[in-house]
């Protein structure tokens, strides 16, 4: 392989290199070249791998998960990995060694590094081609240097709208068509004419037409109108509702301390040094660094609210919670002494349901879970708002204890009387309909949509009671 050094010149500038092959036999002598060059090498802490449609899904994840182990790495691939498989944490440059025949691959195989999650500042692409072979020469003129200048004009990709036999097919029947046969034998082709010819302007003008349909398409929709500013209150307020970095953060440090798995602080991020028991039939037992800041560093994996750690502790936990366990590692009510508050305070963990009623769309059913607080009697309740009551939850910490007796006495006069909040519990979600719905309002006169009515489905679920004593 004449190539070599290229990746060794990206192995030593630190990047970890994927090599793109267009065919199995290609990959496997990639992969080859590449392991007599840099394995063999004493002290040659470099691993490559090919992976390639011979080996089952099953295999492939295998072989991937073994790389990854290794820094650094070059990975070897055919295209069976440029759709739906995420290694911008793992991979920081792209080599093309072959030209596909549908720039839509070349946007497919780049996009498993260059998106979101990648922690590297500068990622590398690198495109191989035959300066003296028309075939190459072609595609590139004809293809990729389109799809570029498009993706400049747009800022968007827009594919081709041919499968890549079809294109292919185009190309070569232009390349034949132009061949002459001299006595001293192939006469150099000029891409020009391949250029002009009816094969290859189909494509184009098919092409073309597409672009001029998502021109269309964006005016229309316009998407691009749509200003940060003007929907910054409702990215603010699903903050607030679903959590933002802090709150994952402090869910999952407390989680994993309850289930003695606690993290240790590290430079820039947490060591999870035992993967809790409830999570290990899927994430296995292998220790791990995570942050919970975007982007993660290289070896650092990142914690979001769709995480399977964060989804797997909060299905655990609610479900403990809810089963007739005596000691959940979560409760659903609690009698807490607390300098947090001056006088007793309730706090109520609710779920609620609207049902959204719209001319143009079917109904649909949400639902949300909120937190409400109030202090005196619950026949004249004096309810604090949802972000008073959020900001007294994050600084409540125990600093006295009461006997077991006299907690259970009081979460059950507690209990009793809930039945008096019913009129509240009707305001507050006939409430939060109103928020939704103004919310709704907003959003869709940016997106020129109608309207929407927002119904609360009563009677809410009461999840969880919490009741704060101070000291």
């Amino acid at each position: 392989m004449r190539n070599t050094g290229l990746v060794k010149d990206l192995l030593a500038e630190g990047y970890n290199p994927i090599i793109w092959c267009r065919y199995i036999a290609t990959a496997n002598y990639v992969a080859d070249a590449l392991k007599n060059k840099l394995e063999s090498k004493k002290n040659s802490q470099v691993r490559v791998i090919p992976i390639t449609g011979e080996q089952s899904e099953d295999e492939r994840e295998i072989r991937l998960n073994e790389l990854k182990e290794y820094s650094p790495r070059v990975m070897v691939a055919t295209d069976c990995l440029s759709e739906g498989v995420n290694l911008q944490e793992h991979f920081t440059a792209v080599v093309h060694y072959d030209l596909p025949w549908n720039p839509n691959r070349l946007e497919q195989r780049e996009g498993r590094i260059d998106r979101y999650g990648q922690s590297a500042t500068n990622v590398k692409c690198i495109l191989l081609y035959g300066q003296d072979n028309p075939v190459d020469g072609a595609v590139l003129d004809v293809l990729i240097r389109k799809a570029v200048k498009i993706h400049r004009a747009l800022g968007i990709t827009v594919p081709v709208p041919m499968d890549s036999n079809t294109v292919q097919e185009a190309v070569f029947k232009s390349l034949f068509e132009k061949v002459e046969i001299e006595q001293s034998g192939y006469k150099q082709l000029s891409l020009d004419l391949v250029l002009q010819e009816t094969p290859v302007v189909e494509v184009n003008q098919s092409w073309d037409r597409a672009v001029e349909r998502e021109k269309q398409n964006r005016t229309r929709f316009a998407q691009r109108a749509i200003k940060p500013e003007e929907v910054r209150q409702e990215l603010e307020e699903s903050d607030r509702i679903l959590g933002n970095q802090e709150t994952v953060e402090h869910f999952v440090r407390n989680a994993c301390e309850r289930l003695n798995t606690p993290l240790t602080r590290k430079k820039n991020s947490w060591y999870l040094s035992t993967i809790p028991r409830c999570l290990q039939s899927t994430l296995g037992t292998n220790p791990r660094l995570i942050t919970f800041t975007s982007p993660a560093s290289e070896g650092v994996e990142y914690i979001g609210r769709n995480h399977p750690i964060v989804e797997g502790l909060a299905r655990y936990l609610l479900e403990e919670a809810i089963s007739k366990n005596k000691e959940p590692t979560a409760a659903r009510c609690g009698v807490t002494v607390t300098d947090a508050v001056s006088k007793p305070t309730v706090i109520l963990l609710l779920r609620l349901r609207h049902l959204l009623e719209s001319p143009k769309h079917s109904d649909l059913l949400a639902e949300e879970c909120l937190v409400r607080g109030f202090t005196g009697s619950s026949s004249n309740p004096q309810w604090l708002s949802q972000e008073a009551t959020l900001e007294l939850m994050a600084k409540v910490e125990p600093t006295d204890d009461l006997p077991f007796a006299r907690k259970q006495l009081t979460m059950e006069q507690l209990l009793y009387r809930l039945s008096d909040l019913d009129t509240d519990f009707k305001d507050i979600a006939h409430e939060r309909a109103e928020a939704l719905k103004e919310s709704h309002r907003r959003v869709r006169a940016i997106t020129k949509e109608g309207q929407v009515k927002v119904k609360p489905q009563l009677p809410m679920d009461i999840l969880g009671v919490y009741y704060l004593l101070p000291e």
